[in-house]
């Protein structure tokens, strides 16, 4: 089933430092423009962002942002047969989406999804530290992570401002990160108790990220599309994860496989279309 995926985990976990969760040290690059979509239809449709919305994890990624057109703005593009262009970037802060991203906005594209705040936070070392070290010091590591989310909002808030400026006319989708783990599950699976606590530490640190956001994107008039319910059983690990995991097939670590993108976010943006 998927206990092989899991073996060796802890001499593997090491890994996630550099691949969890889209957040990996931003890349001082240009978002590749390459991911294209025509179509007849006359609604635009941008994804900017992370490598949430780049689709890393998906499988086949390419170029310096790791984008996939296997993530769920293709999913979200065959839904509504809109033209769809990709800037979203691997590793991107907020703060790098609004320097590097905003510039590339159409101010005539009608629909723009986005997945950003994960890279702010320091996530990958708290993910790092739960998976590999004491309580102690993943407690610390998180407790880190939710003290830079402290500064998300106003980031996120200026993101949110050039976006509108840039674009006005378009409709913005501000969406949220799943949670990583299925604590439940790890024990029968030989997890150590010490990775277990830490599991259930880095959901609760997801659930108020995910909070934040929420309340930063309504306090901007922006709707906020929730996707950790979809995720709920499908989590690390799970006997139909959505999730990667630690050694497995696709490097990125704890991102979405392209039936968590499409079965997770795009089917947490379609009610939303």
């Amino acid at each position: 089933m998927f206990t092989h995926h899991l073996k060796g985990f802890a001499a593997r976990a090491g890994a996630v430092t550099l691949l969890s969760v889209g957040m990996i040290a931003g890349l001082a690059v240009t978002p590749a423009l390459a991911q294209t979509r025509t179509a007849s239809a006359t609604l635009t449709y941008t994804v900017m962002g992370d490598s949430y919305s780049a689709g890393s994890g998906a499988g086949n990624e390419t170029g310096q942002c790791a984008q996939s057109t296997a993530g769920y703005a293709n999913d979200v593009a065959a839904m509504t047969g809109a033209t769809l262009t990709n800037i979203a970037c691997s590793g991107f802060t907020t703060t790098q989406v609004t320097s590097m991203e905003v510039p590339y906005l159409s101010p005539t594209t009608k629909l723009i999804t986005i997945t950003a705040g994960g890279n702010d936070v320091g996530w990958t070392t708290a993910v790092g530290a739960c998976l590999t070290s004491t309580t102690a010091v993943c407690k610390a590591a998180v407790a880190n992570s939710i003290y830079l989310m402290s500064k998300v909002p106003k980031n996120a808030t200026t993101m949110l401002k050039a976006i509108k400026a840039k674009s006005p006319h378009a409709r913005i989708l501000y969406l949220g990160y799943p949670r990583l783990f299925e604590p439940a599950n790890m024990p029968a699976l030989g997890f150590t108790p010490t990775q277990v606590t830490g599991a259930k530490l880095l959901n609760g640190a997801a659930d108020l990220l995910n909070a934040i956001l929420a309340f930063t994107s309504l306090s901007n008039r922006v709707a906020f599309v929730p996707v950790a319910y979809k995720f709920a059983g499908h989590g690390v690990p799970s006997s139909q994860p959505w999730l990667n995991y630690p050694g497995g097939p696709d490097p990125f670590a704890f991102h979405p496989n392209a039936t968590g993108y499409l079965d997770g976010y795009a089917a947490a943006v379609r009610p939303f279309l």
